[in-house]
C-alpha cells in the first residue's frame, strides 16, 4: 500500500516529464516548420535560368566588319560586304558584344557599316534609305533617333540616279502606303505598273523583288477602284 502512494504521488511529474522530451518537442515543432529551401512544404523549386550560349556570328561578324571598314573603304572589296555585317548586328542572333544594346543603338551602328558600301552597292545604299526614311508610331519618325529624311532623300536620288529599280520601287511603295494620303491617283496607279514591269523584266535583286511584291498586295494595286 505504501508503494502505491508512492507511484502516484511521483506520477504527475512522469507525465510533465514526458511532455516536455526531446522527441516531442521535435514533432510539434515539425508541425509548423518549413522545409530546407524556405518554400511552403511541397513548393515546385524554381528552376533555374538557362544560359544563354554564345552567338554563332562572333567571329564571322568580326571578320566582315573588318573587310567592310578597311577594304571596302578602299574599294579593294564590294559593299555588300557592309550589308552582310549590318544584317548580322540587327539580326536575333547578334554578336555576344551588342547584346545588352537597344535595337536603336544597333541600328545606328548598322547604318554607319552601310554608309561605308553605299558606294560600290545598291543594296547597301536601299537598305540604308529604308532605316533612315522609316515611319513609326502613327506616322511619326525618329523615334529611335536614326531616321533622316535629309539623308533617305540623297539615297534616293543616288539610286535613281544609277537606274537601281530599288529606287523606283521604293517610290512606289511609298506611293501606295497607307500614309499616302495626299499622293495623286494617277501615280498611285501608276506605281503598281511600275512594280508589274520590273517583276515582268526579271534580273532583280532579293530587295527589289520583295518591294515589288508589297506594291502589287497594297489594296490600291488590288482594287483600284478603292483608291478613289
Amino acid at each position: 500500500m505504501r508503494t502505491k502512494i508512492a507511484f502516484s504521488r511521483f506520477f504527475p511529474a512522469a507525465l510533465t516529464v514526458l511532455c516536455l522530451s526531446p522527441s516531442l518537442a521535435y514533432c510539434e515543432g515539425n508541425e509548423t516548420s518549413s522545409p530546407p529551401g524556405g518554400g511552403p512544404s511541397g513548393a515546385p523549386q524554381a528552376a533555374p535560368a538557362p544560359e544563354r550560349q554564345p552567338s554563332k556570328n562572333n567571329e564571322l561578324f568580326r571578320t566582315l566588319r573588318a573587310q567592310c571598314e578597311t577594304e571596302v573603304s578602299c574599294g579593294k572589296a564590294n559593299g555588300d560586304v557592309c550589308v552582310n555585317a549590318a544584317d548580322i548586328l540587327i539580326s536575333n542572333d547578334m554578336p555576344d558584344e551588342f547584346r545588352e544594346m537597344t535595337e536603336a543603338q544597333r541600328v545606328k551602328i548598322a547604318l554607319r557599316l552601310l554608309e561605308k558600301g553605299v558606294d560600290s552597292s545598291n543594296l547597301a545604299a536601299g537598305r540604308a534609305y529604308d532605316w533612315y526614311s522609316k515611319t513609326e508610331f502613327f506616322g511619326f519618325g525618329n523615334l529611335g533617333g536614326y531616321t533622316d529624311a535629309y539623308r533617305a532623300n540623297e539615297l534616293m536620288d543616288l539610286m535613281i540616279k544609277r537606274s537601281y529599280p530599288g529606287g523606283a520601287l521604293r517610290k512606289a511603295r511609298a506611293a501606295v502606303s497607307f500614309f499616302s494620303l495626299t499622293t495623286p491617283e494617277a501615280e498611285k496607279i501608276e506605281s503598281c505598273a511600275v512594280a508589274k514591269r520590273f517583276l515582268a523584266g526579271g534580273q532583280l535583286d532579293s530587295d527589289s523583288t520583295r518591294i515589288a511584291n508589297e506594291v502589287l498586295d497594297s489594296s490600291i494595286c488590288k482594287n483600284p477602284d478603292q483608291s478613289k
